[in-house]
């Protein structure tokens, strides 16, 4: 072990040397490329490994990364917030594998979907044990989180109603919170900022909006008042938001009990811890924000009289570093005014870049001479399907692998099989070892439950 760990420090410090001590193991590959050294004949010799023998695109997963996010967090918060339960938000990677991974670490399950209660059921989960949070529920799903015992964070008086009448007709209460909008903006991009009073989410606190559906919820049977839930944003970078969010989460708190006498399970803050995208980027960090939210904490708290349990729920931050998409060049073009790199991979494999104009950092394997300035390009047949713009990187050829950092949240959980291109297969690696913990999509199933044959015409 002691030799591994000096072998991975003499390639981060002197990846020359280090090609003459060891050939990396995948985990060292994978935290290589991370660090700028995808050029080394070792490294480039792993991701070969990989490509060779599951194909390309391909998402990598690091095992130990996702653990030590776990770990990181856990070990901000515990210290500081003796009642704490942490979730992971489903959406941002639904693969199985991930979230029993999280799962074993005594993570909770929050999801948005019947599908994705039904995933968290699958690798083990109880109704109890998942949240289920999402704007427009339909009937369906508010039937089977009743049945389960899921806590249904209701976003709108709609709902409430509607949950009420499901209770009813199955003889039981239901276990609810509220998502509530507290009107902050967390200065992230627009189209994951949910917490500015303009976003589809929640009940507004201002008006008494919020606090009058729990004045509502209690006088139902049906209800059980479980907790507060917010949620401002994701890629959060600053603790500002957190904080003023966190302030005004707790005065409700404080109203609950002193006019309705309502005390709270739980107070969910909701999750969005950012990640770095780019090389030499410094965000936010676990104890960064911990350690804003823990005196403001302790006065709401101590202004409220009781202390309910702190809930958290990251997504991107546990799974997001972890990911690597790895693409193959099929061509490489230039034109009069720009030089395509062109991937085996577009925005149906990997859509944040054309979604959110969201920039990822890119290695090519193996290369480190003659560094042109270039853009990545998808096989995706649209103008928009560039994948990294106008990045100087070594000069690349045909058939050369090529691997796109920071994939491993809202990566093939947005997939699509666009362009009629089967889904890309997933692996974890942990240590030297990969294990397929999704296979390759395949032509066949692109007619899935089209109800047989195409009828030939004559």
């Amino acid at each position: 072990m002691r030799f591994r760990q000096l072998s991975l420090a003499l390639l981060l410090l002197s990846p020359g040397l280090y090609a003459q001590v060891a050939r990396p193991t995948l985990h060292e590959a994978l935290l290589a490329a991370r660090a700028d050294h995808a050029g080394e004949p070792g490294v480039a010799a792993a991701f070969r490994r990989l490509a060779d023998a599951y194909g390309t695109p391909l998402y990598i997963y690091d095992q130990a990364h996702i653990g030590g996010q776990v770990d990181a967090l856990r070990a901000a918060f515990a210290p500081r917030f003796h009642k704490l339960r942490i979730f992971y938000a489903i959406k941002a990677n639904t693969n199985p594998a991930v979230i029993s991974l999280l799962k074993a670490k005594g993570l909770g399950a929050e999801v948005v979907s019947r599908g994705e209660i039904e995933t968290a059921l699958r690798v083990g989960y109880t109704g109890p044990e998942i949240m289920f949070t999402s704007s427009s529920k339909n009937p369906g799903e508010i039937r089977r989180s009743i049945e389960l015992g899921v806590v249904l964070n209701v976003d709108s008086m709609d709902e409430l109603g509607q949950v009420q009448a499901e209770a009813r007709r199955q003889k039981k209460q239901a276990r609810v919170s509220f998502r509530i909008n507290p009107g902050v903006d967390p200065h992230t991009i627009h189209q994951i900022n949910t917490g500015v009073s303009e976003s589809k989410f929640g009940l507004h606190l201002q008006d008494g909006i919020a606090f009058n559906a729990y004045e509502k919820a209690k006088a139902m049977p049906e209800i059980r008042i479980e907790g507060a839930h917010c949620h401002i944003g994701s890629q959060i970078t600053e603790t500002d938001g957190y904080v003023l969010t966190a302030r005004k989460m707790l005065g409700l708190v404080k109203d609950l009990k002193d006019k309705l006498d309502i005390q709270l399970a739980f107070l969910d803050l909701g999750g969005g811890l950012g990640i770095p995208y780019e090389d030499g980027q410094t965000l936010m960090s676990p104890e960064d924000l911990a350690k804003a939210l823990e005196p403001v904490w302790k006065e709401g708290v101590a202004a409220a009289g009781y202390e309910p349990t702190l809930w958290l729920e990251p997504g991107r931050f546990f799974v997001g570093g972890s990911g690597y998409l790895l693409t193959r060049v099929n061509t490489v073009k230039q034109t009069p005014l720009k030089t395509f790199v062109n991937v085996d991979a577009g925005f149906n494999t990997l859509i944040r870049p054309a979604m959110y104009k969201a920039y990822h950092r890119v290695r090519v394997i193996g290369r480190t001479q003659d560094p042109q300035l270039v853009d990545i390009a998808g096989d995706v047949c649209e103008t928009g399907d560039i994948l990294a713009e106008a990045r100087t990187l070594p000069r690349a050829q045909a058939g050369d692998l090529v691997v796109i950092l920071d994939a491993g949240a809202y990566g093939f959980s947005m997939a699509s099989e666009y362009n009629a291109r089967p889904l890309p297969a997933e692996v974890m690696v942990e240590g030297d070892k990969a294990r397929v913990i999704r296979r390759r999509g395949t032509y066949s199933e692109l007619f899935r439950n089209t109800g047989g044959s195409v009828p030939t015409k004559r």
